[in-house]
């Protein structure tokens, strides 16, 4: 049974409230060769009660802690569990941007290079998507059968060109996109343990295949990370629009 929650009051300046209908699921692994799975995912759409009584749209992230620096995991624990707070801001694409610049400097405060993981969040509202990326974790949007790799890929080399918690910088190096959001639209966010693995081809044919479940499709694809002995830490988060708007 869902739990109602009552709708906060809200200023009257801000947008009218928004709640795309979307179904979405994870599923995540921890590498054979740590003690520990270093990645994390928040899930906050129309399931989450809070979230759909402020109808302020859905917010979707995954994280993965840089397993070379001593609070990678804590540092991945920290920022998805901060994501809550996005639904007391304004509900615009400059409050995500402004709330990863704070959790920054909250990584860095335990420490300069202790606390690092990569961000990939996906934000639904307003008839848009929006997404708000740092490090290698990448999104992707399936459209048609076509599938179009969404964010970029911070790398220097073998190691991370920018991650969560590496200061300033990080607001000259965030990426943010946007673009309209269409009933049908398929989101795929996943950790570098999913793509190091699978091709990209193979994320979309694995949903086509699995009967449009985004449990089973996310679950697919960590079992083909297992089969194919991925030596990372691997999550996959799902995300299908049913509608633009709930009813």
């Amino acid at each position: 049974m869902r739990t109602v929650v009552d709708a906060p009051a809200l200023p009257a300046n801000f947008p009218r409230r928004t709640l795309p209908l979307t179904s979405a699921a994870a599923a995540t692994r921890r590498s054979p060769r740590h003690r520990r799975n270093e990645d994390r995912y928040r899930i906050l759409d129309c399931e989450h009660p809070y979230v759909a009584a402020t109808r302020l749209g859905s917010l979707f992230v995954i994280c993965d802690g840089v397993s070379t620096v001593p609070r990678g995991r804590e540092a991945a624990e920290l920022t998805v569990s901060r994501m809550d707070s996005f639904f007391q801001r304004r509900p615009h694409v400059d409050s995500l941007r402004e709330l990863v610049i704070e959790i920054d400097w909250e990584l860095r405060a335990g420490g300069k290079g202790l606390s690092a993981c990569t961000l990939s969040m996906l934000w639904l509202a307003y008839g848009k998507a929006y997404v708000v990326h740092v490090g290698d974790s990448q999104v992707y949007r399936v459209r048609h059968g076509e599938t179009m790799r969404i964010t970029e890929e911070h790398r220097g080399g073998r190691a991370l060109g920018a991650y969560m918690g590496m200061g300033p910088e990080i607001g000259k190096v965030l990426q943010i996109w946007q673009d309209d959001l269409f009933a049908g639209d398929l989101f795929l966010l996943v950790t570098d343990g999913v793509t190091e693995v699978v091709p990209v081809e193979e994320l979309r044919e694995t949903w086509w295949a699995i009967g449009s479940s985004p449990q089973h499709a996310a679950q697919a694809i960590i079992n083909e990370v297992d089969l194919r002995k991925g030596t990372d830490d691997a999550t996959a988060l799902v995300v299908d629009v049913l509608d633009i708007e709930m009813v």
